[in-house]
């Protein structure tokens, strides 16, 4: 059978497309919502890993914050601790154990009972104290008018423990005495004079700063 299409040119049904290019076209979308299905698969999966690990370090950075306000407290705790200890061992030290010092005093004055080294004996003992440290004085005598007793004395002092904080002594000098109501009779009698060391030395004073020079006016 014969058709004839009267229609215009314009008008007729055009030529169909054919089967390869619409496989073609089909395959193409396919292809491409596949490569866009993939790429949201590793961008979401990426962003939910990166979101994870955010909140896994957030989360440690949060524990190690609170690690190190609890350093920062302990240390301030110890700084503390450690200048209550400074100040308890300044105060310690600032006093002298002065019936220690007696102690040590009257063994050398006793001698272990050797009276032939020497025997002295004192009339009063006063203690005077300033920055420098105190000074104690002691006038007596020795029994016998021999000044080796006297600088036995001095000696067996200087021996004595407390002779570490000695700043300086009077000199072994003496002078003799006679009372015929004693015996025996004669005596060497002293003046002596221990300058101690302060317990504290004196913090240095800081330096002025130099005043400024005010720059050389120009002529």
């Amino acid at each position: 059978m014969i058709r004839i299409n009267l229609l215009p040119v314009d008008l007729r049904r055009g030529t169909r497309v054919s089967t390869k290019v619409l496989a073609s076209s089909f395959g193409a979308a396919v292809a491409m919502c596949a490569a866009f299905g993939w790429f949201g698969l590793v961008y979401f999966g990426e962003l939910a890993s990166v979101e994870e690990e955010h909140a896994k370090v957030k989360k440690e950075l949060e524990e190690k914050s609170v690690k190190a306000t609890y350093y920062d407290k302990l240390e301030a705790n110890r700084k503390d601790y450690l200048s209550r200890v400074q100040t308890v061992q300044e105060i310690g030290q600032s006093r002298r154990l002065w019936s220690k010092f007696l102690d040590e005093l009257f063994d050398v004055v006793n001698n272990n009972g050797d009276s032939e080294r020497h025997q002295a004996w004192f009339d009063s003992l006063t203690v005077h104290s300033d920055k420098s440290g105190p000074t104690v004085t002691m006038p007596g005598a020795v029994l016998g008018g021999e000044m080796t007793k006297v600088a036995n004395l001095h000696e067996d002092l200087e021996a004595a423990p407390f002779a570490k904080d000695l700043q300086s002594k009077s000199d072994p000098v003496g002078k003799l005495d006679t009372d015929k109501k004693k015996t025996p009779a004669e005596s060497m009698r002293f003046n002596l004079q221990m300058q101690l060391m302060g317990l504290l030395p004196e913090k240095p004073k800081p330096k002025p700063a130099p005043a400024a020079v005010p720059p050389a006016e120009k002529k």
